[in-house]
């Protein structure tokens, strides 16, 4: 899924309209409310900057920048003064909520740069398992149970073993939390194997009913070879046709997940737009806003590490 975009003409200033204690004088604990829904738009409004070639806070902003917005109320009178010691923009209104919002963009900027690392590495993984998937259509009937078996036994361990590489990484805090295209891609190969419908046209009801399952508890898939060898027993043509049809449908799902303008691509296009524009244009926005703090690698250390030995690859 790609990060949600706001209209190019940038952020909507109607949304601050945060009312008057008196003449023309802000309430506080308005604008921090106001504030705090700001800070939550204020990236996914770069993606639209970016894609109209705008920077600094005119990227953000629009044409709209000045008295209209309360962020920069009295910027003008105070303005060329440049950041204080302890790194906030004195020109603007309220100095602390701009510092803590060039915060958020900090932090977002590494959880960008992790999460685009992690993701093109998943991407490669998913066209591992579509060649692992693939494998399966190499069985026949005149295959012994055995190799069956055999072929079962490895299809199911380098799926345990994709979806164990990023367990931890889609769990809270991890590079991959907040990825709904980590989410489908786990989703849709985990549903490509409880499919009951594969092999309905040769007597079975799913993988399941060859003895490949997904456990419920764990999530990882299982074989059981005894339900395995029945299947053969009982109808071998219609058990080798099912896997066929398994391994068809499998490899279609990894291939449709890192296909162009699908899941996987679009979220790393997204995801290096707005990289980029942050690059580009993080220098201006500590300027108007203030230096924030810096974000924290806590939980995304390997990803941002394997996203600067691929920036610098790039270099």
């Amino acid at each position: 899924m790609s990060i949600k975009q706001t209209p190019a003409s940038g952020f909507q200033f109607q949304q601050l309209n945060l009312g008057h204690e008196s003449a023309d004088k802000p309430k506080s604990n308005a604008f921090a409310v106001q504030l705090a829904q700001f800070q939550t738009q204020t990236l996914n409004t770069l993606l639209s900057a970016s894609a109209d070639g705008q920077s600094g806070a005119a990227g953000i902003f629009g044409a709209e920048q000045g008295d209209t917005n309360p962020l920069f109320a009295g910027q003008d009178s105070a303005g060329g003064q440049g950041l204080s010691a302890d790194g906030r923009n004195l020109g603007l209104f309220d100095p602390e909520s701009g510092y803590r919002m060039m915060s958020v963009i900090n932090q977002r900027e590494l959880n960008y740069q992790a999460e685009f690392a992690a993701l093109t590495e998943m991407g490669a993984d998913v066209t591992e398992m579509r060649a692992e998937g693939m494998e399966l259509a190499e069985l026949d009937v005149s295959s012994s149970n055995a190799q069956i078996r055999a072929e079962l036994e490895e299809f199911v361990a380098e799926y345990n073993a994709w979806r164990d590489e990023y367990q931890e990484e889609t769990r809270a805090g991890g590079a991959l939390a907040d990825s709904n295209a980590a989410r489908m891609s786990r989703y849709e190969l985990e549903q490509s194997i409880q499919n009951s419908f594969t092999g309905a046209a040769d007597g079975f009801r799913g993988m399941n009913a060859l003895g490949v399952s997904i456990d419920p508890g764990s999530g990882r898939a299982r074989l059981d070879p005894a339900a395995l060898d029945a299947a053969l027993a009982d109808n071998r043509s219609g058990a080798v046709a099912t896997i066929d049809a398994f391994s068809a449908h499998f490899a279609e799902a990894a291939t449709l997940l890192n296909a162009d303008n699908n899941f996987i691509q679009n979220r790393l296009a997204n995801l290096g737009r707005v990289i980029d524009y942050l690059k580009t244009n993080k220098t201006s926005l500590q300027a108007e806003f203030g230096s924030g703090d810096a974000g924290s690698s806590k939980g995304i250390a390997d990803a941002l590490a394997a996203y600067q030995k691929m920036a610098a690859g790039k270099a």
